[in-house]
């Protein structure tokens, strides 16, 4: 019954928050998690107010069930189908010969757009911290990009394939197999006190490698074939069975030692030319309408304020985070041909945090890297920047369309 409620609450928090984002001329995203921000943490300090000043004792059995941590423990399930689907549904939204089309120019963009914030993030936190692991976590932590959060805010913008969009997304998955692989290394090295083997870091990149090579040249070729031999089926039985794809290939991707939603996305890419266009409507209505609202409404909601939350911690790693993913991953972008305009916008597109850097800190939570105040001040620039990046893909992507610098109707493919 929780989880139901808990359920309802998010999308209530989603939908009108949403809405009213859309009326100020803002990403519905920035409003799904204002939303979550506002029935969530905030909430809970308006409780604890009325406890404290009214000695209202019954309110503490509220304030618990409704923590971050009590409602992570009922929702998870749902949280990670919720962005299996987002990110399938993304996929679909992109053609593979436009990927790969981009593809030299994410990887360059990636590389440079995690070196950069992770030496800032690792010496501002060192000179405020002065603990070596945990600036090492930090880093880490401000050089991960949130592919959904990125993913979706360029379907919104209608700039999924322009070729700033393409980048960014190339970039975003690249940057996620990076991140896979800074994860092994600090998990490493908080277990055992030293580095892992080259071998060991090899072997996670090739089979990620693997795995993104089979995802694009493979599975589109055998899931034709599969859908070949269901044609007849009805559109309700076929919206099922391209689910069970989805979560079948999201899993594959976990096994191979990438996340979930990046298994999901080039899986939704692949199934791309397969799916009827009734089926491929009804997803898309599904993830949009209900999962991503869900999901990103959570992302406010798992906000902790603490004393470091409102430290001077949280504003440095912020800007530190945002100067090295604006310069490094713009920097990268230029490098690979894009001009000035396009590569600002997705030095500020790589910026998406939340997804993969909320796990990120739940796992060195869990490691005993980080201690609960440091997580929320992490969780809360993660916020921060998942409401911040697109409002600003939204603001200079718009002026810069205005200015005759960029065309949002060049696609990659043209």
């Amino acid at each position: 019954m929780l989880s139901f409620i808990y359920l309802l609450l998010l999308l209530v928090a989603a939908l009108f928050f949403g809405k009213l984002a859309e009326r100020l001329k803002q990403p519905t995203i920035v409003g799904n998690i204002f939303g979550g921000l506002v029935f969530g943490p905030l909430f809970i300090v308006l409780l604890k107010f009325l406890r404290s000043t009214f000695g209202l004792d019954g309110l503490n059995e509220v304030i618990v069930s409704m923590s971050p941590e009590e409602v992570g423990e009922t929702t998870s399930f749902l949280m990670d189908f919720a962005i299996v689907m987002l990110m399938f549904a993304s996929g679909m939204e992109t053609r593979i010969k436009d990927f790969l089309a981009s593809f030299k120019t994410g990887i360059l963009t990636a590389s440079l757009g995690v070196i950069f914030p992770f030496a800032l993030g690792f010496a501002g936190a060192y000179l405020y911290l002065g603990d070596v692991l945990i600036s090492l976590y930090v880093g880490g932590a401000l050089s991960i990009t949130a592919v959904a959060l990125s993913i979706t805010s360029l379907i919104q913008m209608d700039a999924i394939q322009t070729r700033f969009g393409m980048t960014i997304i190339n970039a975003a998955i690249v940057d996620d197999i990076m991140g896979i692989v800074i994860l092994s290394i600090l998990l490493s090295v908080s277990q055992t006190g030293h580095l892992p083997s080259v071998l060991s870091v090899s072997e996670t990149v090739a089979l990620a490698v693997v795995f993104v090579l089979l995802a694009l040249f493979v599975l589109p070729w055998l899931l034709k074939k599969t859908y070949s031999g269901i044609r007849d089926v009805r559109t309700t039985e076929n919206v099922g069975f391209t689910i069970l794809m989805a979560g079948l290939i999201a899993v594959l991707a976990h096994l191979m030692g990438l996340h979930l939603m990046i298994g999901a996305f080039l899986g939704g890419m692949a199934i791309r030319d397969s799916l009827k266009r009734r089926t491929n409507q009804a997803i898309g209505r599904w993830s949009f309408g209900f999962f991503a609202p869900v999901f990103f409404a959570w992302v406010g909601y798992s906000v902790t304020f603490s004393g470091v939350a409102f430290s001077l911690f949280v504003p440095m790693i912020v800007v530190l985070g945002l100067l090295g993913k604006v310069f490094g991953a713009g920097l990268g972008a230029k490098l690979s041909g894009l001009s000035w305009p396009e590569s600002l916008l997705v030095g500020m597109g790589m910026n998406g945090r939340a997804a993969v850097d909320l796990i990120l800190a739940s796992v060195a939570l869990s490691a005993g890297i980080i201690n609960r105040d440091l997580y929320s001040a992490i969780v809360f620039n993660a916020v921060i920047m998942a409401l911040v990046t697109p409002m600003m893909i939204k603001h200079f992507s718009r002026k810069f369309s205005e200015k005759g610098w960029i065309d949002l109707e060049h696609f990659a493919s043209s």
